[in-house]
């Protein structure tokens, strides 16, 4: 008389094998499309951040006088916040402009957070309807490059009699939070 073996489970059968190879599988095309996801959604808040500051730094470009209104004779470095119009909103004195690239290219850094671009870079630019570049102050970005991030706005201003266009440029490398 022979024994009769019983039929016992086995613990990783090949069953379960797969349905957990499957299971994990899924896992990780699920995480690394959340976190694609995740990443897209931080780099356009991040834009939208920009964007925001852009409108007020331009803004504040041709509508202000700065505080002191002649802080390109007094203040200087140390004014509390700059403008390039004149009495006149939209019309830029050439002076402010011809101060603002000096103060720029002696110190680009403590610059750039003064005006308001505070964890970005800025470039300033005023061309005449020629075309021809009157000031530029600050880097400009290197759009050609896609892990840099860009805005600019584009305003319309008087210097005496001429019509300027400005433009004011935030950038930043991508990936880098604010």
């Amino acid at each position: 008389m022979g024994k009769t073996r019983a039929l016992r489970g086995q613990l990783f059968s090949t069953e379960l094998t797969v349905s957990l190879s499957v299971f994990l599988a899924g896992v990780v095309i699920y995480l690394f499309v959340w976190n694609t996801l995740y990443n897209n959604y931080v780099e356009e808040q991040a834009d939208a951040k920009m964007q925001v500051m852009l409108i007020g730094i331009s803004d504040a470009a041709v509508l202000s006088q700065g505080d002191p209104v002649d802080w390109d004779s007094t203040a200087g470095v140390n004014a509390n916040s700059y403008g390039f119009a004149t009495t006149t909103p939209n019309t830029l004195s050439a002076d402010k402009l011809y101060a603002m690239q000096s103060f720029f290219s002696d110190n680009y850094t403590s610059m750039k957070d003064k005006v308001g671009a505070a964890g970005y870079d800025v470039y300033y630019e005023v061309k005449d309807t020629g075309g021809d570049l009157l000031y530029s102050f600050g880097t400009s970005a290197d759009t050609t490059n896609s892990s840099i991030s860009a805005v600019s706005a584009e305003r319309l201003g008087l210097i005496g009699s001429d019509i300027v266009k400005l433009r004011v440029q935030l950038w930043r490398i991508r990936g880098r939070s604010i």
